[in-house]
């Protein structure tokens, strides 16, 4: 890697994508997962929310099945790669107050927390396939990897 490497918030979409099988996604999140491992793309440390796993979780165990969900948190939660963020008290008051001063987009509560979380970590880059973060500051991504629009 000749790039400084810079850490990276994984969003649900981007786990969500990964997990399963039949998401219309699937083969970039793989990709992109694979790449993070084999640090062929310069990102890292890695990291989510609490409240990013709670939805995955539940999106997954929704349109997935218990097993694969239940496989997919323990994976996360025990790879040494992920670092699972806390949502404290200040950072449940921040994403409240930018959850109402963004009233005119339909921006959801886990993503502004997540958006607090990356700005509190000085994270810039977050691995999602929903645009709606760079509204919120940051650059979605990896830029190494090309979404359909």
């Amino acid at each position: 890697m000749s790039e400084q490497p810079q850490p990276l918030f994984i969003d649900t979409g981007a786990f969500f994508a990964w997990v399963n099988t039949r998401a219309g996604r699937h083969e970039t999140a793989q990709s992109v997962f694979d790449a993070l491992r084999c640090e062929a793309i310069p990102y890292q440390p890695l990291f989510t929310s609490r409240y990013v796993l709670s939805e995955l979780v539940t999106l997954t165990s929704r349109k997935v099945n218990h097993k694969i969900t239940a496989d997919a948190l323990q994976t996360i939660r025990r790879s040494e790669s992920f670092n699972i963020l806390p949502v404290g008290e200040g950072v449940f008051a921040a994403a409240c107050d930018e959850f109402e001063r963004y009233d005119d987009q339909q921006i959801s509560f886990i993503d502004h927390t997540s958006t607090v979380l990356a700005h509190e970590y000085d994270i810039e880059h977050i691995f999602t396939f929903d645009r709606g973060f760079t509204t919120l500051g940051l650059t979605c991504g990896p830029a190494d990897i090309h979404f359909s629009e």
